[in-house]
C-alpha cells in the first residue's frame, strides 16, 4: 500500500472508532433500560434506535474492513428486524444474546486497550451461530454484503484539484491492510463540543498576556541590573564621605524599584493562577463522561454471572447519567467488578434458598450515583441477598493471626466489618472462580483510596449488604507530604498519613527486635522509608531526633521514618510509563519547584511491604543509640543558691550535663564559651534579669534557636506576655512547680 492509502486508513480507523465508541454507549444505556422495563410505547422506540444503531455500526466497519464486525452486526440486526416486526418478543435470552452482543463489539473496535487490530473475541463464532439459531436460521440469515472494492491508485499530482476532491467520495471503499507491515497504533480519542474548544481557546489565549508580562518582567530585572552596574561604577569614582550618601540613595532607589517590580509580580500571579485554573478545569471537563459506559459493563457482568451461578437477579440502576472523569472511570472498572462478582458469589441466594427464607424468587441488585458536594460522586451498590456474617469474619481473623481473642471480644461492629477488608481473610467455604481467595475487597479498597475517595459497608443479616464509595469525580490535583531521605524528594497522599512526628532516640523502644514507637498509647512498628525502597548508599541520619509520619491504610498502619519532613503541598502527579510503572511502591512522579523531580509513594505496597515477615530490621542502629544516648547539656541561671542546687540535682538525676550561673550575665559568658542544649533561667536575678538574657540568646545567630524555660514566682499575665515577647520556649511558675512537668518541658523541647 502506498503512504497516502496508508495515512487515509488511520484516519479513517481513528474516525471510526470515535464513531464505535458512541454507537457501543448508545447500545449499552438502550439495553440498561430495556432491562428495568418500560411500557411497550418505549420498547419500540429503543428497539428502534437499537436496531438503527447497528446497522450504522456494520456499514461502518465495512469501510475499514472489519469483516468479524460486519458479521456480528449483520446476524445481530436481522433478529432486531424480527423484534421490530413483532414476530419475536424482546425477553430475557434475546437480551442476553444482546448483552454478549455489545460485550464482543468492544473488543473488537481499534484503539484503547484493543489494540490497533483487536483479533475476534473467543467465541464469536458461537455468539453469531446463537443469534442466528434464535433468529431461526441454522446458519447465516442472510450472508453479509461482500466488502467494497480498494481505492483506486493517486491521481498524479498535475491532475486538477477538483478531480482530487472526487477521488474519495463519503461512501469510500476500505483501504485493505498492507501484508508487509501492521498498522499504525491507532491513538485514544474523546468528542468535545465545538463551543467546549472554543471555551478552551479562549481561556489558552488569555495566557498570552501573561507572557508577555514575563518577558517584560525579565526585561525590567536586567535594565535594573544595568543600572545598579552603572551606580557601582560611579560609586567607586567617590570620596569616602560621598560613597555614604551614594550608598544611602542606591539603596532607597533600590528598594523602591523592587517594591513596585514585585507589587506588579504579585497581581500578574494572581491573574496567572486565574487563567491556569480556568484553563485546568475547563480541560477535565473534556475527559468527563456519563457513567453508562462503566455501568454497561457492569450489566453484561451482572447477566453472565447470575446465569452461570444458577441465580435470578435483577439489575437496577439509577443515576447513570451523571458524569465522571475517563481516566476515574477506568480506574473503578475492576473495582465494581469485584463488588459484583462479591454480591452474586456471597450475597445473593438462589432462587430456592430465597422462597424458603420467604422472599421473592428474584434477588435484586441495585447500583445507583449521586453527586455529593466538593466535587464527588458517591456509588451505592446494594444486594437484597444473606448479608456478611459478622462472627465468621471475626473466627476466620483470629484463626489467621490477624486479631486475637481478646482484641476480636473488643471490635464494635464497624471494626467488624473493617476485617472483611483484610487482605486473605474470606467467609467463603470455598474456592471458585468467582470468589474466595479473601483479595477481593482488599484490591476494592486499595483501588478506591488510590482515586482518592473512601469505602464504607452496612450490612443485615438476612436482609443484605450495600457498599458506598464516595469518589472525586475527575482525576483533580491532590494534596502530599513532602518528604526527604538522602537527595530523593518523596511524597506521600495526605489522606493516607494520620499524624507527622519527630521524637527523641531513647524513645524508640524496642520489640521482638524490631522498632516501635508509641502513638496514642500503642506500640506502631518503626521502619526506614530508605529501606522499604532499597535506598542504599545512603548515611545514617544524624541530630538527636527521628522524624516520622504515621501511614494508615486497609486497617494497618505503620510509622515511616524519614530524614527530613518538608510539610504539605498540592501536586498534580503525573503517571509512569513503562518500565517505571513496574517500580515497586511507587505510584507516580512530579515535578518540583526546582524543575527536578520526585516521585509519590504507594502506601498501600508500602504496607505491605513493611509487614512481610522477611522484612529486614535494622535494630542494631537503635540498640546502640539507646545504649549509650548522647547527654544533653543544661545551663541553669539562678541566684538562689537552694533552687540553683534543687535544678541541678533533678536534671543530673534524669542523664542531663548541667552547668550552673548566678545570674543572666555569668550564663552569657558561659554561652560564648560552651555549647548548651537548652537553658533554664529564673527571671528576676542581678546584672542580668532572665528576661534580658533570653533577649539577647534571641538576638545573637549562634544562639537564636535554643530553648529556653523561664521558672519565676512572677505570675501575672503581663509577666508571662513578656515572656512570651522575648522568646521563651516556656513559662513555669515556681509555687506550682513540679519536677515531672520540667522534665516533660525539656523533653518536648530537646
Amino acid at each position: 500500500m502506498n503512504s497516502r492509502n496508508e495515512q487515509l486508513l488511520q484516519r479513517l480507523l481513528a474516525m471510526f472508532t470515535v464513531e464505535a465508541e458512541d454507537h457501543a454507549t448508545a447500545l449499552g444505556a438502550a439495553l440498561l433500560e430495556l432491562d428495568r422495563g418500560v411500557t411497550q410505547e418505549r420498547r419500540r422506540e429503543l428497539v428502534e434506535q437499537t436496531f438503527r444503531q447497528v446497522h450504522t455500526l456494520k456499514g461502518a466497519a465495512r469501510t475499514v474492513n472489519l469483516g468479524s464486525l460486519v458479521a456480528l452486526c449483520h446476524a445481530l440486526e436481522s433478529l432486531l428486524a424480527l423484534v421490530k416486526q413483532g414476530s419475536m418478543a424482546l425477553d430475557d435470552d434475546l437480551r442476553d444474546l444482546m448483552h454478549r452482543s455489545l460485550g464482543a463489539i468492544r473488543v473488537m473496535i481499534p484503539g484503547g486497550g484493543n489494540g490497533p487490530s483487536p483479533t475476534d473475541p473467543p467465541g464469536l463464532d458461537r455468539l453469531v451461530s446463537d443469534i442466528n439459531q434464535k433468529a431461526g436460521a441454522p446458519g447465516m440469515a442472510s450472508p453479509p454484503p461482500p466488502p467494497l472494492p480498494p481505492l483506486p491508485p493517486p491521481i498524479p499530482a498535475a491532475a486538477p484539484s477538483v478531480a482530487t476532491s472526487a477521488e474519495i467520495p463519503v461512501t469510500t471503499a476500505p483501504v485493505p491492510t498492507p501484508d508487509h507491515a501492521a498498522p499504525r497504533p491507532v491513538k485514544q480519542t474523546v468528542r468535545v463540543p465545538i463551543v467546549q474548544l472554543d471555551r478552551l481557546l479562549h481561556q489558552a489565549e488569555e495566557l498570552i498576556s501573561a507572557k508577555l508580562s514575563g518577558v517584560e518582567r525579565a526585561a525590567m530585572l536586567r535594565g535594573l541590573g544595568r543600572e545598579l552596574g552603572e551606580r557601582t561604577r560611579s560609586r567607586s569614582r567617590l570620596g569616602r564621605a560621598a560613597q555614604a550618601d551614594h550608598d544611602a540613595q542606591t539603596l532607597a532607589w533600590l528598594g523602591s524599584r523592587l517594591s513596585k517590580l514585585a507589587t506588579e509580580a504579585d497581581q500578574e500571579a494572581r491573574g496567572l493562577a486565574k487563567s491556569v485554573d480556568g484553563l485546568l478545569s475547563g480541560t477535565k471537563q473534556v475527559l468527563m463522561q456519563p457513567a453508562t459506559n462503566l455501568l454497561d459493563l457492569v450489566a453484561q457482568n451482572v447477566r453472565e454471572l447470575s446465569r452461570e451461578q444458577g441465580k435470578d437477579i435483577q439489575l437496577v440502576v439509577a443515576g447513570e447519567g451523571l458524569e465522571l472523569d475517563r481516566r476515574v472511570q477506568e480506574e473503578l472498572r475492576d473495582a465494581l467488578l469485584h463488588l459484583i462478582r462479591n454480591a452474586i458469589g456471597h450475597g445473593l441466594e438462589t432462587p430456592a434458598e430465597r422462597l424458603a427464607q420467604g422472599k421473592p424468587g428474584q434477588g435484586t441488585l441495585s447500583i445507583s450515583l449521586a453527586p455529593r458536594d466538593g466535587g464527588r460522586a458517591e456509588i451505592t451498590i446494594s444486594d437484597d441477598g444473606r448479608g456478611m456474617d459478622g462472627a465468621r469474619l471475626v473466627a476466620e481473623a483470629i484463626a489467621q493471626g490477624v486479631v486475637d481473642a481478646e482484641e476480636a471480644a473488643a471490635l464494635n461492629q464497624g471494626q467488624i466489618l473493617a476485617l472483611a477488608f483484610q487482605s486473605g481473610l474470606s467467609t467463603s467455604s470455598g474456592l471458585t472462580d468467582l470468589s474466595g481467595r479473601g483479595l477481593g475487597l482488599a484490591i476494592v479498597q486499595e483501588k478506591v483510596e488510590r482515586l482518592g475517595g473512601t469505602i464504607a459497608v452496612e450490612t443485615a443479616p438476612g436482609a443484605g449488604t450495600t457498599f458506598r464509595l464516595l469518589l472525586p469525580v475527575t482525576m483533580a490535583a491532590f494534596r502530599v507530604v513532602m518528604t526527604r531521605v538522602g537527595t530523593q524528594c518523596l511524597a506521600l497522599p495526605t489522606n493516607r498519613v494520620e499524624r507527622v512526628a519527630r521524637i527523641p532516640w531513647r524513645a524508640v523502644e524496642l520489640v521482638d527486635q524490631r522498632e516501635v514507637v508509641r502513638v496514642d498509647g500503642k506500640a506502631v512498628g518503626l521502619v526506614r522509608l530508605a529501606d522499604l525502597l532499597r535506598l542504599s548508599g545512603g548515611p545514617e541520619p544524624e541530630g538527636e531526633f527521628r522524624h516520622y509520619l504515621v501511614v494508615a491504610a486497609a486497617g494497618q498502619r505503620i510509622a515511616i521514618e524519614v530524614d527530613q519532613i518538608i510539610g504539605e503541598t498540592e501536586i498534580l502527579m503525573k503517571s509512569l510509563g513503562w518500565p517505571l510503572a513496574q517500580v515497586a511502591c511507587v505510584a507516580g512522579a512530579i515535578m518540583l519547584p526546582s524543575g527536578g523531580l520526585g516521585f509519590v509513594l504507594n502506601v498501600h505496597e508500602l504496607l505491605r511491604s513493611a509487614l512481610r515477615q522477611d522484612f529486614p530490621a535494622r535494630p542494631a542502629r537503635s540498640l546502640t543509640s539507646m545504649a549509650a544516648p548522647a547527654r544533653k547539656s543544661i545551663l541553669i541561671a539562678e541566684d538562689s543558691i537552694t533552687a540553683r542546687t534543687l535544678f541541678k540535682h533533678v536534671l543530673e538525676a534524669a542523664g542531663y550535663r548541667v552547668r550552673t550561673a548566678v545570674d543572666g550575665l555569668e550564663a552569657w559568658g558561659l554561652l560564648a564559651e560552651e555549647s548548651f542544649d537548652l537553658i533554664v533561667s529564673d527571671v528576676e536575678m542581678p546584672r542580668m534579669s532572665g528576661f534580658e538574657l533570653t533577649g539577647k540568646i534571641r538576638h545573637d545567630p549562634r544562639t537564636a534557636d535554643l530553648p529556653v524555660i523561664l521558672i519565676t514566682s512572677l505570675e501575672t499575665r503581663e509577666d508571662r506576655e513578656r515572656g512570651v515577647d522575648v522568646g521563651a520556649s516556656a513559662y513555669i511558675v515556681k509555687k506550682s512547680f513540679d519536677q515531672s512537668d520540667l522534665l516533660d518541658m525539656i523533653g518536648r523541647l530537646i
